[in-house]
């Protein structure tokens, strides 16, 4: 009898400890399941929830009214036509060219932003077809200069007759009126 309780403690032992490691298996990947939704879900729902904002701003705008947006930017002062003197033209629509850094004849440098003010109101379509040349024809300009030719308001004057010419001519027609410098650094 005693070998049969020692036989029935033994199977009882036996079927427990399986179901310890069953319980402890089951509680470890329990655990991590949970760390791992909360390592994944914690920053998808920070960036649904701070970036959703900003992503239906950009969602909700409609292209044709960004681009009028623009437009209105470039326009700006015409609807003012009334008040302006009699000797006194309108102004064009302006494009900003981008900074130019150019190594001037002789040593030095000169750092150069402009605007171009066209005559017509809207800036040519044409203008944006030839802007790589016409910029690279501006660079050549800017580079056969020196710091000499740069000092004096009355040279930099000439500069500006000098880009009007050369887009105008790449232009193949007359469409910029005026050029404005916005910044002339000569070093």
């Amino acid at each position: 009898m005693a070998e049969k309780e020692k036989k029935e403690d033994e199977s009882a032992e036996a079927t427990v400890a399986p179901a310890k490691t069953g319980k402890k298996k089951l509680f470890i990947i329990g655990g991590a399941a949970i760390v791992l939704l909360l390592c994944i879900g914690a920053p998808v729902m920070y960036f649904v929830l701070a970036g959703g904002e900003e992503e239906t701003d950009a969602q909700t705008v409609d292209p044709k009214t960004a681009v009028e947006k623009e437009v209105v930017l470039m326009m700006e002062g015409f609807e003012e036509e009334d008040e302006l003197e009699d000797d006194e033209a309108p102004l064009g629509a302006f494009y900003p060219f981008e900074t130019f850094v150019v190594n001037l004849t002789g040593g030095g440098y000169l750092r150069l932003q402009l605007h171009a003010e066209f005559i017509p109101r809207d800036i040519p379509k044409k203008f944006y077809t030839k802007l790589i040349p016409i910029r690279d024809r501006l660079i050549t300009l800017f580079s056969n200069k020196t710091r000499d030719d740069l000092s004096t308001e009355e040279l930099k004057g000439k500069l500006k007759v000098e880009i009007i010419g050369a887009i105008n001519e790449m232009m193949r027609k007359e469409t910029i009126r005026r050029v404005y410098f916005t910044q002339f650094i000569v070093q």
